[in-house]
Parts: structure tokens; sequence; C-alpha cells
């Protein structure tokens, strides 16, 4: 039995701002779950995220409330590889 997989390539014309922050994806990505990362994955993963939360995909004065600190876009976080319960002690204070 013989069987053939078949990956279809194509090709998607990309700013220099969107590719700079597609490799960033690229980059958390292959840092959380440890191993390379395609760009084909990332983006992949990019429009699951935004199919599962519409919400992304609304206009963003709209979709943001800019006066809820969860949503600043200065805080960032590298929890590195973690569980569920630690995401939730570290964003929440759940235990």
């Amino acid at each position: 039995m013989h069987l053939t997989a078949y990956m279809y390539v194509t090709s998607t014309r990309l700013t220099d701002n969107q590719k700079d922050k597609l490799l960033r994806v690229v980059e958390v990505m292959r840092k959380v779950r440890g191993r390379s990362v395609s760009q084909g994955e990332a983006v992949e993963a990019l429009a699951d995220l935004a199919l599962g939360n519409r919400g992304l995909l609304a206009d963003p004065a709209e979709g943001v409330r800019t006066n809820d600190s969860f949503w600043d876009t200065s805080l960032t976080f590298d929890l590195g590889r973690t569980d569920e319960r630690t995401r939730d002690r570290a964003l929440y204070g759940r235990r």
C-alpha cells in the first residue's frame, strides 16, 4: 500500500511590518512548544485564534477597552513553558 501526502503551497504578500510580526509569532510559538515552528503553522494558529475569538477581528477601537489595564499593550509577560494552573496563579492570583 502506498500513501501519498499532498502539501499545497501558496504565497501571501506581507508588508515588512506584517512579516516582522509573523516572525515574532513564530519565535513565541517555538519557545512555548519547544520545537521549530513553520510560518504556515503560525498562520494557522493565528487563524484558529481569530476564528475562535471573533472579537479580535473587530475594529480595534471598538474591541479594546482602553480603561482596563488587562488590555494595556505596553505590558508583556514571558512565563516560559507553563501549565494552566501556573498561568491562573500568575495572571489571576488563583491557586
